[in-house]
C-alpha cells in the first residue's frame, strides 16, 4: 500500500538515493532545491514522499508560488527547466498526482504545473511550446568540433582571435557574473532573479553548480550558471553585454563549456529550454539538431485554460518596453521583487 508523507530531513538520504537511481530524474529533483528556491526566491516547500513499507517508491518536489496580487500557483519546479514527479509505477504516480491535486484546493492555488520532459499519461493537461537541445559529446572535443557546421566553427574561431578568456569559478565570481546578467536581463525588459538567489544555488550545490566567465582584456564580458546532473552539464542562464557581441562572447562560453564537458566526462551538453522559433532557440539550434520537445503538464483547479506565463505573451509588451528604460540600479531594485511573481 502506497503512503504519501510529506518531507523532513530524516529522508533526506533517501530522497537522494531514489533521485540517484531514477533514470526518469533531472537536474530538478535533487533535494538541494528545497532550500535554494526557499531561501533565494522565498517559495514555500512541498516535497512529497511516497513510500512502501518504508522504502521510497517515487518523489514529488513542489513549491507555493504567491503573487503580490494574491493568485498562487504550484510548480515543479519555478525557474528551472525541468521537474515534475518521479514514480516506480503508475499506481505511485496516481497517487502523488492526487496528492498534489489535493494540496493545490486546499491552498486556493490556480493550477499545479509540472515541467516534464515526456508526458505521464496521467490525464493532465498539456502545453508543447517549449524545447531543450541535448548535444552528444565526447570525450575528444574536437570529434564534436567536427560535427559543427562551417558558420558556427567560424563564429567560434572569431572568437578566439578576438583574444578571448574563459574561467570557471564559484562564489569568488557571482559578483562579475551578476554584473553582466542584471545588465543584460533590463535590456531585453526582463526583470532580473536576485543576487541572493544564485547565490543559494551555489551554497547548495558546491559540487554541482560553477559559474562560467568570459573576459576581454581582463573585464568579464558574458557569465553563465553551470549545473551539472549525472551524465549531462547544463546552462540554465547566460548573459553578455550586447556591446561586446562583434567578439562573440556567447560562442566562447558555450564552447568552453561544451569542451569543459568533454574532458570531466559528461555524455551530454544541455542548452536549457527556449520557446519554438525564438532568438535563444535559434541560436541553440546551430549547435545541435534537432529539439527536444518539453512537455509541461497541467491540473487546473481555478482556470479553464492552460496558463501562458512568459514574456512572449503579446500583452507584456508595453511592460517589457518600460522595463528597459529604467536605471540599472532600480532595474536590479525592483527586479527580484516582481520576477519572484513568475514562476
Amino acid at each position: 500500500m502506497i503512503k504519501i508523507i510529506n518531507y523532513s530531513d530524516r529522508y533526506e538520504s533517501a530522497w537522494s538515493e531514489y533521485v540517484d537511481r531514477s533514470p526518469e530524474a533531472t537536474v530538478a529533483h535533487p533535494v538541494g532545491w528545497r532550500k535554494a528556491m526557499k531561501t533565494g526566491l522565498g517559495h514555500e516547500p512541498y516535497y512529497l514522499l511516497a513510500l512502501e513499507n518504508d522504502a521510497v517508491k517515487g518523489v514529488l518536489p513542489l513549491f507555493l508560488v504567491k503573487t503580490w496580487w494574491r493568485t498562487k500557483y504550484i510548480v515543479s519546479l519555478p525557474w528551472i527547466d525541468y521537474g515534475g514527479l518521479l514514480a516506480d509505477d503508475e499506481p505511485t504516480a496516481r497517487a502523488l498526482l492526487e496528492r498534489g491535486q489535493q494540496l493545490t484546493k486546499e491552498l486556493n492555488a490556480e493550477f499545479m504545473e509540472f515541467r516534464s520532459v515526456d508526458e505521464n499519461h496521467l490525464g493532465m493537461a498539456l502545453r508543447t511550446d517549449k524545447a531543450t537541445f541535448l548535444l552528444p559529446l565526447d570525450k575528444d572535443p574536437e570529434i564534436v568540433w567536427k560535427g559543427f557546421d562551417a558558420k558556427l566553427r567560424n563564429q567560434i574561431r572569431k572568437s578566439q582571435k578576438s583574444e578571448l578568456s574563459s574561467e570557471f569559478v564559484g562564489l569568488e565570481g557571482l559578483d562579475r557574473f551578476y554584473k553582466v546578467f542584471s545588465y543584460n536581463m533590463r535590456d531585453l525588459g526582463t526583470p532580473v532573479w536576485g543576487r541572493v538567489f544564485f547565490r543559494a544555488i551555489l551554497e547548495n550545490f558546491p559540487d554541482k553548480a560553477r559559474l562560467i566567465l568570459v573576459n576581454k582584456d581582463r573585464v568579464t564580458i558574458a557569465g553563465g550558471l553551470v549545473l551539472a546532473f549525472k551524465d549531462r552539464l547544463y546552462v540554465p542562464s547566460a548573459s553578455s553585454y550586447r556591446s561586446h557581441l562583434k567578439y562573440c562572447p556567447n560562442h566562447a562560453l558555450y564552447w568552453s563549456v561544451i569542451k569543459y564537458a568533454c574532458e570531466k566526462g559528461f555524455a551530454y551538453f544541455d542548452f536549457g529550454r527556449s520557446s519554438y522559433d525564438a532568438n535563444t532557440f535559434n541560436f541553440k539550434k546551430q549547435w545541435t539538431q534537432p529539439p527536444r520537445p518539453l512537455t509541461w503538464q497541467y491540473y487546473l483547479n481555478r482556470i479553464d485554460e492552460v496558463p501562458s506565463i512568459n514574456p512572449a505573451n503579446p500583452k507584456y509588451k508595453l511592460f517589457i518596453g518600460l522595463w528597459r528604460r529604467l536605471p540599472l540600479f532600480m532595474a536590479n531594485y525592483l527586479g527580484p521583487k516582481v520576477i519572484k511573481n513568475f514562476p
